[in-house]
């Protein structure tokens, strides 16, 4: 997973499937997706699906884009065809939203089958070895995912939709070349063991952006002593500031996906906000650099008169280093910076 968001063997490389709009407004905008014998105001913003069994990601993003009648859409971080819950899936210019959103933390829920080691790293794979038993104790298990929370260097599943010379991990596995992957940071905020039946083990995991869940199920295995372990299911349960208790299946009409979408204000709900005038978010939308209003350093929705989110701006202070530290001698004060303009001057 890429989050788990990587998870399986049918996975696309795009971390958002279509392509974003440039130039236009997030809101008011005089073109857009539109749907047929509805309002004319464009498509424009976030769907949470709650995705079943068997579709991938690619799949319910293309039943979106038919839905809206639209090519811009697509998903913030990919769940496994075998993998259900929350899926986040942008409509129309907020597809400009989903590098800000799919940094956010993930939350699963793991069922994972002790000894089983697969190819793939879930049910779904080959099977290449069974740990006939005896199995761990339940502290044990709880001691062993304790020891795997926290930072760690993570060695991510030989089928994944990382790109090996130009192409993906998946397909050269697929064709018998074992892809050589390096282990990458990720933190692990929270594996809690919440049932354990052995060989079943179900874990709720609280995990960072290009975290691999079935990476998790190989690794508590080798921990026990088991000689790994593979996934049998996976439900994401939140994205960032969303969860699966705001989430619906695929919408049935576009009158449905229409009054489901979230405005894209909402959908930057993890991020602070700055208002500012008129003049100002012209001068922003223009690419200057604007003294900022009192605010600690970082990124910021910017609002626009009317409640409207007209960028993504990033306040920075040269005078500070990378850690809060200062730098002496420097001559330049904080300044406001855009990194994403949704309204144009």
């Amino acid at each position: 997973m890429t989050d788990i968001a990587h998870n399986g063997p049918a996975l696309s490389g795009a971390a958002v499937a279509g392509p974003a709009l440039s130039g236009s407004a997030i809101a008011g905008a005089a073109s857009g997706p539109r749907l047929a014998g509805l309002s004319d105001r464009p498509l424009n913003g976030l769907l949470l699906i709650d995705k079943p069994q068997g579709p991938t990601s690619h799949d319910v993003v293309a039943r979106i884009r038919k839905l809206a009648n639209t090519k811009s859409c697509g998903h913030t971080g990919t769940l496994d065809p075998m993998a259900t819950g929350l899926l986040l899936v942008l409509v129309g210019p907020a597809t400009k939203l989903a590098a800000f959103m799919a940094e956010s933390d993930k939350s699963y829920l793991a069922q994972i089958r002790l000894g089983l080691v697969t190819d793939t790293l879930d049910v779904t794979g080959k099977t290449l070895s069974v740990w006939p038993g005896p199995w761990p104790s339940i502290e044990e298990v709880r001691e062993t995912l304790l020891a795997l929370t926290g930072d760690s260097l993570q060695k991510p599943p030989s089928f994944s939709a990382i790109k090996v010379a130009g192409k993906a991990a998946h397909k050269l596995a697929r064709s018998g070349k074992e892809p050589d992957l390096e282990p990458r940071p990720v933190t692990a905020r929270e594996l809690r063991l919440t049932e354990y039946a052995p060989p079943l083990a179900t874990v709720r995991c609280e995990v960072s952006k290009g975290y691999y869940v079935r990476s998790l199920a190989r690794d508590l295995g080798q921990a026990l002593g088991l000689g790994g372990g593979a996934l049998t299911s996976l439900r994401r349960l939140t994205a960032g500031p969303f969860g699966l208790d705001s989430a619906a299946p695929l919408p049935e009409s576009p009158e449905e996906l229409r009054r489901r979408l979230i405005t894209p204000r909402r959908a930057l709900a993890h991020l602070p906000e700055l208002s500012l005038s008129e003049p100002e978010v012209k001068a922003l939308s223009q690419g200057q650099r604007l003294a900022p209003p009192p605010a600690a350093a970082g990124t910021y929705k910017i609002i626009a008169p009317g409640g409207i989110l007209a960028a993504i701006g990033q306040i920075v202070d040269p005078a500070q280093g990378p850690h809060g530290q200062p730098v002496p001698g420097t001559p330049e004060g904080p300044f406001l910076r855009p990194l994403r303009v949704f309204m144009t001057a």
